[in-house]
């Protein structure tokens, strides 16, 4: 890890805290006797496409709206949230939770079972297209409903009355209470959708929250939002803010700008501007568990470039003229981590001895560097496929980091593999992310970021039938590993480890997808901001304990 700025603490569980930004419960007190401050204003990572939690692409900063029936603490320990207490049978295959009396929607109305019943329904309702559809799956009949095969009702949830929501598993699921302190999972007002209908989930106005924080000023790709106090949170208490003045600003310098003229309390820094802050008492630093991968569509239309992604020679020979180092090193200058294969550091630990999965994973030629065998393999590649040279569009994201890395990727590939052409085509984040989904490409830079603290976060969306394998590559070995890893009863973890070890060598070898860097965050604190949860997997960005004290 590169840029050791400020002590860190990584969690296994997935929770990081740094410094003073770590605050988890009650328990936290301000240490000063300064003056309490219930605004300020911060950067953000991402702009928010939609509030609809069926539809979210993901959650970062926008988890903030939304409590789960758990909650990660500080120790990665699910604890209770919006359900007071819970129990598991002896088959570990039905939970039931318990849900608060005092739960509510920011508009009054109470959350109850029948709340988890309807969210989970609807997010699993084919018309839904939800890109979380599967991390339902193990949820009895989840897969058939989601696929249209059973109706919504013969999913396995069940309100027996207003507080209890029983949840009955095909098969008992190794990280279910992991999955349970996700938005995904998060309850939905039904009067509210179909109240507001398709406009559900695209204006503040029109959504109703469950977590800390309600959002005003804001409409799809918003530049600008606030997040306020949601006064019928259960545990308003607790929340010492009242408003958070929220900025995504596309250019990274802009965003420094204004914390140096002291119009933002938290920025995130990019690239060149590491350097200048690397003795500042105000930077703080942390992993956060999300690959940055290149797909290859693998059902693309046109014959020679179906082939020639197919041609696993092809792949191999694309990812060994990449220099892994040179884009952490160089290229990102510290916003980055260099991949040991498909599976972030910091994000699990074997049952066994609690060493990395990312250190023990293959990875081997598909995070090499190795520009000899590269020409081999490509020489073979385009033998196999009947072409001399090849040339195809990469897709990439209108953001600082990815542009560099694409433009790097461009240059030394063609230089190193005869006959090779790359297009870049620069298009903005929502139109790649949608492009994406609907296979509108022919190769792209995407990333994904771990929802929980387990390798199948990576793993599971590249099974050949999930929705989130937008090159659809496909291994009938690789998806059964993966099956055995998440539905077993555990009664050995080191098995189910070891299973998860194989699957990822498989990826590797297959190069189903080609790893490019880990994020890493850098970012500028004021002295005077507490409070702030940075997590390593799943909504990236917790304030609900936040606090300032001048």
């Amino acid at each position: 890890m590169k840029h050791y700025l400020r002590k860190i603490v990584l969690l296994a569980a997935g929770i990081m805290s740094v410094g003073a930004l770590a605050a988890c419960s009650n328990q936290s007190k301000s240490k000063d006797n300064g003056k309490l401050v219930r605004t300020a204003s911060l950067s953000a990572n991402y702009s928010i496409i939609t509030l609809d939690i069926s539809k979210a692409q993901g959650f970062d900063n926008a988890g903030n709206l939304y409590d789960s029936l758990l909650y990660m603490n500080k120790n990665h320990k699910p604890i209770p949230a919006l359900a007071s207490k819970y129990a598991v049978s002896k088959d570990g295959r039905t939970y039931t939770f318990t849900i608060r009396k005092n739960a509510k929607f920011s508009n009054g109305d109470p959350i109850t079972a029948q709340s988890f019943v309807y969210s989970w329904r609807r997010t699993l309702n084919p018309k839904t297209k939800s890109t979380h559809a599967y991390l339902f799956d193990g949820v009895k009949n989840a897969e058939k409903v989601n696929f249209g095969k059973l109706p919504l009702t013969a999913l396995g949830v069940d309100a027996p009355n207003k507080r209890t929501f029983v949840v009955h598993l095909d098969r008992p699921i190794a990280y279910f209470t992991k999955l349970m302190t996700y938005q995904a999972f998060s309850p939905q007002d039904q009067k509210v959708v179909n109240k507001y209908g398709a406009s559900y989930g695209q204006a503040a106005s029109k959504t109703v929250f469950s977590g800390p924080y309600v959002i005003k000023n804001w409409s799809p790709q918003s530049n600008t939002w606030t997040f306020s106090k949601n006064q019928n949170y259960w545990d308003k208490k607790h929340v010492k803010m009242n408003t958070i003045h929220m900025n995504y600003v596309n250019d990274p310098q802009t965003s420094l700008s204004l914390y140096q003229a002291k119009k933002l309390d938290f920025t995130i820094l990019i690239g060149d501007q590491v350097s200048h802050y690397q003795n500042s008492k105000d930077l703080y630093h942390g992993p956060y568990s999300y690959m940055n991968y290149l797909v290859y569509n693998q059902k693309i239309k046109n014959p020679t470039l179906r082939k020639a992604f197919n041609n696993v020679n092809i792949r191999k020979a694309i990812s060994l003229t990449i220099d892994r180092s040179q884009i952490s090193n160089n290229l990102l200058k510290g916003e980055s981590l260099k991949p040991t294969g498909f599976v972030t550091k910091y994000l699990a630990y074997d049952p066994a001895n609690n060493k990395d999965f990312a250190s023990q994973q293959y990875g081997g030629e598909g995070v090499a560097y190795n520009p000899k065998l590269a020409k081999d393999y490509w020489r073979k590649g385009l033998k196999q496929i009947g072409q001399k040279k090849l040339s195809f569009d990469l897709m990439v994201a209108n953001a600082d980091n990815v542009k560099k890395v694409s433009e790097y990727i461009k240059s030394t590939a063609e230089k190193q593999l005869p006959g090779l052409k790359i297009n870049l085509q620069t298009v903005p984040q929502e139109v790649q992310y949608a492009r994406g989904v609907s296979g509108d490409f022919e190769a792209y830079i995407t990333g994904r970021g771990a929802d929980i603290a387990d390798p199948t976060a990576f793993l599971q969306p590249m099974m050949s039938k999930n929705s989130m394998n937008h090159g659809s590559w496909s291994n009938a070995e690789f998806d059964k590993l993966i099956s055995q890893s998440i539905y077993t009863n555990n009664a050995d973890p080191t098995v189910r480890w070891n299973k998860m070890l194989k699957a990822e060598k498989i990826i590797m070898q297959q190069q189903g997808a080609t790893p490019l860097f880990q994020n890493y965050n850098l970012y500028l604190k004021r002295p005077y901001l507490h409070g702030i949860t940075h997590n390593t997997t799943g909504s990236q960005w917790n304030y609900k304990y936040m606090y300032i004290k001048k």
